[in-house]
């Protein structure tokens, strides 16, 4: 009988509240359900709480004890790692992210372990990022697979690095959403949207729509799920645009999922992408999608017209236009809410992840 897969996944902080994490708990915890697959999870630091729903089953290792930037610990890091990968025979280490990715190259160079480089974030909407580009550049060329979250950034990958190997995955809609009987709440007057408080979120620019969408319908509020580095500087942004009480930074919640049915819509004015959960997440829910058509994700989760609005970025003017549509028009929410399931397929679970067994088992 053939010996378990043995496979790391590789993450700067197993806890951390972003796509990431939430992605890679989702995967590790259904992959370790095939008897196949002997599951680890490594951390570049230590952080005392979850948060997200990981397999307490796994076993979780953890390379520094405080998160110290990784041009200063990539070198006691990848010690540590190679030590990991020896004494638990790991076969398959997969870098989760390009902060990562050189760390992952380290620890397997010159040993038998194969390494698969997991992109998270657009090609192209880091490419003006000097550091960020140097990793994405030399964690593909030394990896044995690249996958890539985007049909777009499949075709990137392929043409503008050196990857030998590019494999397209889809992130999975988590099947405690897929599975359950949302019904979309018809009478909502509230917009969502879900985000990192940060640049890359851009949800400075979100106020701007708010203004325009909010001021003409006083019924309406548009509240705002994450923490970040800008929250500071968002909450003074909606003071001075007279919107306090009716845009609401919510902080960050482990309990979405229960959450999306409160909403009429979900919105998201992200500068990049690589593929964002919340977007499906919506599309799960039912809800009416609107985002900037920025150049990989929106446009592969919504199709526009039909179960929600692709903007031209950064189009301000255009954003509030097309939300005002749906704040006016309950009959277009209804029939984008009950379009969603028709694009749901692409992104279940059970598909998702016979891609992932079928490329591991290959490797």
């Amino acid at each position: 009988m053939n010996s378990k897969l043995k496979v790391g996944f590789l993450l700067s902080i197993i806890t951390e509240r972003g796509g990431i994490g939430r992605v890679t708990s989702i995967i590790s915890k259904e992959l370790n359900l095939n008897p196949n697959f002997d599951i680890h999870i490594i951390s570049y630091a230590k952080k005392k709480q979850n948060s997200y729903d990981w397999n307490n089953n796994l076993p979780y290792h953890y390379l520094l004890e405080d998160q110290i930037p990784m041009k200063k610990g990539i070198f006691t890091a990848s010690k540590k790692l190679r030590k990991i990968i020896a004494d638990n025979e790991i076969d398959i280490l997969i870098s989760c992210g390009a902060i990562v990715g050189p760390l992952g190259v380290l620890a397997t160079l010159f040993k038998n372990t194969k390494l698969i480089y997991w992109s998270h974030s657009s090609f192209k909407g880091t490419s003006n990022k000097q550091f960020r580009m140097f990793n994405e550049h030399f964690t593909a060329y030394f990896a044995d697979c690249l996958i890539s979250l985007t049909k777009t950034d499949e075709f990137n990958y392929k043409n503008e690095t050196k990857a030998k190997n590019v494999v397209q995955i889809y992130n999975p809609i988590d099947k405690s959403l897929q599975h359950n009987n949302i019904t979309y709440n018809t009478e909502s007057k509230k917009i969502i949207s879900v985000g990192r408080l940060t640049a890359q979120k851009n949800f400075e620019t979100l106020i701007d729509v708010a203004d325009i969408v909010l001021n003409k319908h006083h019924d309406f509020t548009w509240d705002i799920y994450g923490s970040g580095e800008e929250e500071e500087m968002l909450k003074k942004k909606i003071e001075e645009k007279k919107l306090i009480g009716r845009v609401n930074l919510m902080g960050q919640s482990s309990n979405l999922y229960n959450l999306y049915n409160d909403y009429a819509m979900m919105v998201m004015t992200s500068r990049y992408e690589g593929f964002p959960m919340s977007l499906i997440e919506g599309l799960a829910c039912k809800l009416p999608l609107v985002s900037f058509d920025i150049p990989t994700g929106p446009n592969e989760i919504i199709n526009d017209g039909l179960n929600g609005f692709l903007i031209v970025p950064f189009d301000i003017n255009a954003m509030a236009s097309s939300i005002e549509t749906l704040v006016k028009n309950k009959d277009i929410r209804i029939t984008f809410s009950k379009n969603n399931p028709k694009f749901i397929q692409e992104f279940n679970l059970s598909n998702i992840i016979q891609k992932w067994t079928s490329l591991l088992n290959t490797l």
